[in-house]
C-alpha cells in the first residue's frame, strides 16, 4: 500500500461512514486531509479521529455538494490553506428510496422531489465536485468517484438511485479521457454492499434488509482508496475497481484486469 505522506486529500461525505472510513484510512498514511459534509459535529468529531491516526494537517470545510459556491470554495479552502490538491474523493451520495420507503418500487411510483434529489446530490453534486477540482488539480492528482454495483444491474426495481450511479460510471470515463493529456487520473470506486452508512439515514440499514444478503462494513473500501489516492496506481484511469475484488486479488492480477477493462 502506498503512502500518502505530503498529499493534501479532500473527501466529501466524511463525517460518518465510507467517507469516514476513507479519510481515516488516509490519515494513517500521513495524508494532509479536509473533510467536507453538512454536518459540522460529525466532521469535529472525525478531525479529532484523523488528528489521533496521523493526519498531517485537517481541515473542516462544511459542504452542500448541490451547492455550486460551496463546492467551489471547498477547492479554495484546500489550495489556500495546505496549498494544494492531489486526491479528491467524490463520496456525498444519498441512498435508494425503495430501500426505506416501500412505496417506491417500481420508476411510475418514485415522487418527483425525491428524483429531483437523487440527481441533484448523485449526479449534479459529483459534476460539481469534477468541475471544480480537476482544473486545479496537478500531474499525478487522483479524483476518485464513488460508485455502485448498482449502476451496472439493470432490472426491474434498480430504480433512479441505479440511474444516479450509472451517470457516475460515465461522468469517471469522460472526465478520465479529458484529464489524461494532463497526468491527473479518474477513477470509479464501488464498495460493494455495505451494511452501515448511514446512506439510509441516522438508522443505517434496516434489519429487514440487512437479513437477505452478506454486507461488508466501511472499512472494507480503505485498501482500494489508498492504492487509487497512491502514486501506486500512476496510470489508472477511467477504471471502475470494487473495493471487495481489490481485497481479494493479487495486484499483478488486479492491474493487469483493469487495463483491460
Amino acid at each position: 500500500m502506498g503512502t500518502l505522506e505530503g498529499k493534501v486529500a479532500v473527501v466529501t461525505g466524511a463525517s460518518r461512514g465510507l467517507g469516514e472510513a476513507m479519510v481515516t484510512g488516509f490519515a494513517q498514511q500521513g495524508a494532509s486531509v479536509v473533510l467536507a459534509a453538512r454536518t459540522v459535529a460529525d466532521l469535529d468529531r472525525v478531525a479529532a479521529r484523523c488528528r489521533d491516526a496521523g493526519a498531517a494537517q485537517v481541515e473542516v470545510v462544511p459542504t452542500d455538494v448541490t451547492d455550486e459556491d460551496a463546492v467551489a470554495a471547498l477547492v479554495a479552502t484546500a489550495l489556500g490553506r495546505l496549498g494544494r490538491l492531489d486526491v479528491f474523493v467524490a463520496n456525498a451520495g444519498i441512498a435508494v428510496p425503495s430501500i426505506t420507503d416501500q412505496r417506491m418500487t417500481t420508476l411510475e411510483t418514485y415522487e418527483l422531489d425525491v428524483v429531483q434529489r437523487l440527481l441533484a446530490v448523485n449526479t449534479v453534486g459529483m459534476w460539481l465536485c469534477l468541475k471544480a477540482a480537476l482544473p486545479l488539480m496537478p500531474a499525478g492528482g487522483s479524483f476518485i468517484a464513488i460508485g455502485s454495483e448498482l449502476g451496472r444491474m439493470v432490472g426491474a426495481g434498480a430504480g433512479v438511485y441505479a440511474v444516479t450511479k450509472a451517470s457516475v460510471d460515465l461522468l469517471v470515463r469522460i472526465a478520465a479521457a479529458e484529464s489524461m493529456e494532463r497526468g491527473v487520473r479518474v477513477n470509479c470506486l464501488s464498495p460493494g454492499g455495505m451494511a452501515d452508512t448511514y446512506l439510509f439515514g441516522p438508522n443505517k440499514m434496516p434489519d429487514y434488509i440487512k437479513a437477505h444478503a452478506p454486507w461488508s462494513e466501511p472499512e472494507v473500501i480503505v485498501p482500494a482508496a489508498v492504492w487509487l489516492a497512491s502514486d501506486d496506481s500512476t496510470g489508472v484511469t477511467g477504471k471502475r475497481l470494487a473495493g471487495t475484488v481489490f481485497n481479494t486479488t493479487p495486484l499483478n492480477e488486479l492491474r493487469a484486469g483493469l487495463q483491460d477493462a
